[in-house]
């Protein structure tokens, strides 16, 4: 007896997150991204909200979905802000009008 795979959400594709997990995923051009298992089916659980996974699939697809030379799609992490210090507890974003307003010093 054979086996048919009929996949409807494109190319398998695999990402490696921030953490350094490797992830094997399919987008489906209505349904977006959806991990799978070892044989290519889909995962019977799809990673929670606070996944690495949904960072690093969204910074891939917003930075062209780049697939690099060793087959894994390629990201760039987003560089953290630069802070300025209002006071106590409260910082702003460099560069903001709120932090040119009321800034004190950068940390």
């Amino acid at each position: 007896m054979k086996t048919i795979h009929i996949s409807y959400g494109g190319p398998d594709r695999r990402i490696r997150d921030a953490t350094g997990k490797v992830w094997r995923f399919e987008i489906h051009t209505y349904c977006g991204p959806a991990v799978q298992d070892d044989d290519g089916e889909l995962a019977d659980k799809q990673p929670g909200a606070q996944s690495p996974f949904w960072a690093a699939v969204t910074l891939w697809a917003q930075q062209g979905a780049v697939i690099g030379p060793d087959g894994l799609c390629a990201w760039k992490p987003e560089p953290e802000p630069k802070l300025v210090h209002l006071g106590g507890r409260n910082y702003a974003i460099a560069g903001s009008s709120l932090a040119e307003k009321h800034g004190r010093n950068t940390p």
